[in-house]
């Protein structure tokens, strides 16, 4: 007797996904995000895996919160035309968003360190530990930038990742402290706008949470990366 052979397992069900934020709609945070503005201008640069594996990645989240900010993927800016074109236009006074012993804070460029009438700058790099120092590596003309970090340390609250080292935060983290330190410094005047970036980041980690204790059908993503 031949025995019938059993029938294949149905296909999971695709999840429609949100190409704005790269969340599964259900989830979509794009609601969250009150774009404000910034007098400095932001241009975050994700790292080309971190754009295709990450969906608890913070950048997309960041972009949307922000009016005065641009997202562009790679590893090597150094022939970006646009990358470029930014640092050289006279209008800016760019920097990376980086730790270093010669990093500026907003204390130091209130009193003075910045030209008056140039705006700030500010490149982010977005990726994992490893891999923003791998695009510092292949970028000469990013990495060749001033430094700019905080006047004091942070502690993550992205309590769903690992982070590799004490200071690292993630993206929006980072620029949500820029926000505030540029705040106290007098240079932005955000009137507590900037809260904005936490408070859809804290969606973010409250919604991972609910997967990791089985509120929800599954988690979206495993642990990864971080932003220094």
């Amino acid at each position: 007797m031949i025995k019938k052979a059993d029938s294949p397992p149905a296909p999971a069900a695709h999840r429609e996904e949100c190409y704005t934020c790269r969340r599964p709609r259900k989830n979509c945070l794009c609601g969250s995000a009150k774009p404000f503005a910034t007098r400095m201008r932001f241009i975050i640069l994700m790292h080309t895996k971190e754009a295709h594996k990450q969906r608890t990645g913070t950048a997309r989240l960041a972009k949307l919160c922000l009016t005065n900010a641009e997202l562009i993927v790679g590893t090597d800016f150094t022939r970006d035309a646009h990358v470029n074109s930014l640092i050289k236009d006279p209008a800016y006074s760019p920097f990376v968003l980086y730790p270093g012993p010669k990093a500026a804070d907003f204390r130091s460029l209130a009193a003075g360190a910045l030209p008056e009438g140039k705006i700030p700058l500010v490149f982010v790099i977005d990726g994992t530990w490893r891999g923003a120092q791998r695009v510092l590596r292949k970028s000469p003309n990013v990495r060749a930038l001033p430094r700019l970090s905080f006047t004091r340390g942070y502690t993550s609250q992205f309590i769903i990742k690992k982070q590799p080292l004490a200071h690292c935060v993630s993206t929006i983290e980072a620029i949500y402290y820029l926000c505030k330190e540029a705040q106290e410094a007098g240079y932005e005047d955000l009137k507590g706008r900037e809260e904005i970036l936490m408070g859809i980041f804290k969606e973010l980690v409250d919604t991972q949470l609910g997967y990791q204790k089985g509120k929800g059908r599954r988690r979206e993503d495993p642990a990864g990366g971080c932003r220094p």
